[in-house]
């Protein structure tokens, strides 16, 4: 009879973006994209303020970076840091307004989305 030898694998696990590679052909991990996105966009700045960036490096910083950090994380970092105590704190500020002042609370909803998402919009949008 027969007895079949299991099958050994290399062991590789990934659980993280696979689409970049570095020059060795190994995945990048979480905290070497953190630093080199945080590099470009520190370089990117440096340069903008001699007023040497030209088009072909702005290409290259949007494809980096969209490839590096495609949910912006490096600009809402700190956003993201405070964003459950901030959440809560305008979630309560709503709730009142619905519990006290109802005839308030559908203007009191639009206030309290737009305070919780506008910084995302301004955060993105000004570490373009």
């Amino acid at each position: 009879m027969f007895t079949q030898k299991p099958l050994i694998l290399p062991h590789s696990v990934a659980d993280e973006d696979t689409t970049i590679y570095n020059p060795g052909l190994s995945l990048l991990t979480e905290s070497e994209k953190e630093r080199l996105v945080e590099a470009v966009v520190a370089s990117r700045k440096v340069a903008l303020q001699k007023g040497d960036w030209p088009q072909t490096n702005q290409l290259a910083f949007e494809f980096l970076r969209t490839k590096l950090d495609p949910f912006h994380v490096a600009e809402l970092r700190g956003y993201l840091q405070v964003l459950p105590f901030y959440a809560a704190a305008v979630y309560l500020g709503v709730f009142a307004v619905q519990q006290l002042l109802r005839d308030l609370f559908p203007a009191a909803y639009i206030v309290g989305v737009v305070a919780i998402f506008a910084p995302v919009i301004f955060l993105v949008a000004l570490g373009s």
